[in-house]
């Protein structure tokens, strides 16, 4: 779909049956160009209006940390560092300036030259969203570290909830397609996060940090990756993606056209169609991007794209001028899109009838016609070989693998394996050392970091080492969410070790089977998984490379009617839980948990909270008497020199040097207990979020809620036996 990306890498990673129902003879066209005249910040540019019944302007801020407005003289000098910016339209008729900082958010009135607001956020702002999300009313959302907030047009504090990790990037969009907004976030940590007012309602693992993301319909939006990913989802479910070289700067949708445009940070600008990716037109600017904006009039939208340099250009989407498009490149991917359909279909065909997976049917023909002797000369592969790719376990190493066995023998020649942040590079090559070291079998080993799901794509190479010809088949193979964890068995027993953290729940009604569960997440044989079905005992697990120092255990007491999962590591129990809810459509369950190391810290942050508090106000008073006496002692030096007498200045200067080493001391020191405080701050979060994950649905919401109101309250003591127990036990 990319020109970065090779066809066969097209097809693996984003492909679509759907017929355009939407007009595909269209074009980017340039329509003006003009230069800022200064450096832009990558990623703070906005399109505003800023006066009553005003045009749209672009507002941009310096690598001078100055925010500049076009064919204007006005800049807005912050002290603070900038770290995003945006528009909302809290002014009668027009919008006011958001600003984000590392300390606060700023809302500025350029028409009424007046700070509406100025919030302090501790630990900084790093994006925007400003509409409605569910219920509430139109507020500007900002994403922090670990936490996102809320703030009407006076400044007034209506959202606040956490997350897992830092929020990058975020919009709001209908997610499920309910008629109201929800919002969805993207973190550094892979994942994409949706809530639904402060309730979160998925978590989608991605291979990669989320760089943007945009609203495209309703129940779709839009997405990128650091390594070059873009795509969509609906719902739970990844509708395309395609791969390529460059990173991208902003996505936009125009919804009524079925299209998006794509500003890559290289410079390229892509006209797709919404529903699979395919490029219609591309143009390009010639400097690296800052941003892009989209123009609010509908009947005539506007990409601006603002280059790092300053150079800005507009396109425009409009029906092609020169007749239709030439459309050779988009048959030619057609014809090969559907080509691989057709052999895709008739490989399922000939394995349902027992034949080779890898096997071309021109293989079979052939075969047909040559004599047993020339088969031998020619050593041919038998029509019937066949290729199998299966996860292999060694207790033994602790290690998990991926086999590939060739039958009849036939030496596997190499072995190609795409996966998405599975291996450096996300891909892996296997080559024999020496050709005639070629084997039929061979185990390719799979360290892992993270609990998700991931399709392997392989390539496997055959044909004996005196042929001229190698044959090749094409094997998809599914990662299993959990494939770091086995079933023991009781010769393997010495491997585990009994965890001493846990949480325990109700067996849901709806959990009749839970070896289906189980076989779809776990890497276990296929003849053990029945045993889950017992629904009685304790099932033990190793943990594989690079938890194999942790294991996991399953127990279900049937008398009680619970189930318990023993595992140290809460992150991954609270996957567990969220994975086993999910898989059987549970909607609320409460849990006890036990995870005293997780509680520990938790009360050791709280009981620093106050103290951290305290001390941070006493360094900023004084920083801010450092600071008067800088001003002071410079204003007197001025004097002295204005009065020509140059001896007093001189001794105000010595004391300003000073002076201004000691506020350079007060103002390090506030930062350092600044960031303790952060880094605190964001560890409480996580283990909130943790823990909320132990349960699902409103429990998991209530563990959020009734944790910030008891810190708000200075009611602490409370914290943990609500992170233990949940809500139902106060």
């Amino acid at each position: 779909m990319d020109g970065d990306q090779t066809p066969e890498e097209q097809v693996e990673i984003g492909e679509s049956d759907e017929t355009s129902k939407f007009d595909d003879n269209v074009e980017l066209t340039s329509v003006f160009s003009f230069s800022l005249d200064q450096r832009i910040m990558e990623g703070c540019v906005i399109s505003a209006v800023l006066e009553p019944d005003g045009q749209e302007t672009i507002v941009a801020v310096s690598v001078t940390n100055k925010v500049i407005i076009k064919d204007t003289e006005t800049s807005l000098n912050i002290t603070e560092t900038i770290r995003c910016i945006a528009a909302a339209p809290f002014g009668e008729g027009y919008d006011c300036i958001v600003i984000g900082t590392d300390s606060s958010v700023i809302c500025y009135d350029v028409h009424n030259n007046l700070t509406v607001f100025r919030n302090d956020v501790p630990d900084g702002v790093n994006c925007f969203a400003y509409g409605k999300l569910g219920d509430l009313e139109e507020a500007i959302y900002c994403g922090g570290n670990c936490c996102i907030w809320g703030f009407d047009k006076s400044g007034a504090n209506t959202y606040w909830t956490v997350t897992g990790d830092q929020v990058t990037t975020m919009c709001l969009s209908d997610y499920d397609g309910d008629g109201e907004t929800e919002l969805v976030i993207g973190s550094p940590d892979f994942e994409i996060r949706v809530f639904k007012n402060d309730l979160m309602r998925a978590e989608l693992m991605e291979t990669d940090e989320i760089t943007s993301l945009a609203h495209v319909t309703s129940g779709c939006f839009a997405y990128s990756l650091n390594n070059g990913t873009i795509g969509t989802y609906v719902l739970k479910e990844r509708q395309w993606r395609i791969k390529s070289k460059s990173n991208v700067s902003k996505i936009f949708n125009f919804e009524e056209q079925g299209l998006m445009v794509v500003v890559w940070k290289q410079g390229k600008v892509d006209l797709r169609f919404a529903h699979n990716g395919e490029v219609l037109s591309r143009d390009s600017v010639a400097t690296p991007v800052a941003s892009a904006t989209l123009s609010r009039d509908k009947e005539n939208p506007t990409v601006t794209v603002v280059c790092l340099d300053g150079k800005v250009k507009g396109f425009k989407v409009q029906k092609a001028t020169n007749g239709a498009i030439d459309k050779t490149q988009q048959l030619i991917r057609e014809f090969g899109q559907k080509k691989h359909n057709l052999m895709v279909r008739n490989y399922r065909k000939s394995c349902n009838r027992g034949a080779s997976s890898g096997m071309e049917l021109s293989n079979y023909e052939q075969e047909e016609q040559l004599t047993e002797a020339e088969k031998d000369r020619d050593f041919r592969i038998p029509a019937d070989t066949d290729v199998a790719v299966v996860f292999i376990v060694s207790c033994e190493t602790q290690l998990l693998s991926l086999r590939v066995e060739a039958s009849h023998a036939i030496p596997i020649r190499g072995v190609l394996i795409f996966a998405e942040g599975l291996f450096e590079g996300e891909s892996y090559i296997w080559i024999p050392p020496n050709e005639h070291q070629s084997r039929s079998v061979i185990d390719i080993p799979l360290v892992i970091d993270k609990d998700s799901t991931n399709d392997l794509h392989t390539k496997v190479f055959l044909g004996h080492v005196d042929s001229s010809v190698i044959y090749t088949t094409s094997i998809k193979k599914i990662l299993p969410r959990f494939c770091r964890f086995t079933l023991l068995n009781k010769e393997f027993e010495k491997f585990f070790y009994m965890p001493t953290c846990f949480v325990k729940f109700k067996l849901s009604p709806r959990a009749i089977k839970l070896s289906e569960w189980v076989s779809e997440s776990f890497t276990i044989d296929s003849s053990l998984v029945e045993i889950f079905d017992e629904n009685e005992g304790d099932f033990k697990f190793m943990g594989l490379r690079p938890k194999h120092e942790k294991s996991l255990m399953f127990s279900i007491d049937p008398a009680e009617k619970t189930f318990t999962i023993f595992h140290d590591d809460i992150e991954t129990v609270g996957a567990m839980v969220q994975s086993y809810s999910s898989f059987f459509q549970i909607q609320n369950m409460e849990s006890v948990a036990h995870f005293p190391d997780v509680f520990k810290e938790a009360e050791e942050i709280l009981e620093e909270m106050d103290p951290m508090t305290e001390v941070r106000d006493r360094l900023t008073a004084e920083l801010q008497e450092r600071q008067a006496a800088v001003r002071e002692v410079l204003i007197r030096a001025e004097d002295a020199i204005a009065i020509d007498t140059i001896p007093n200045a001189r001794k105000f200067y010595i004391r300003l040097k000073a002076n201004d080493a000691a506020a350079r001391q007060a103002a390090q020191l506030r930062w350092n207990n600044q960031e303790r405080c952060v880094k605190s701050l964001r560890r409480l979060n996580k283990i909130i979020e943790n823990c909320s994950r132990l349960r699902v649905g409103e429990p998991g919401r209530q563990i959020v809620v009734t944790c910030r109101a008891a810190i708000a309250e200075d009611n602490k003591q409370i914290v943990t036996k609500v992170l233990q127990y949940g809500v139902s036990s106060q």
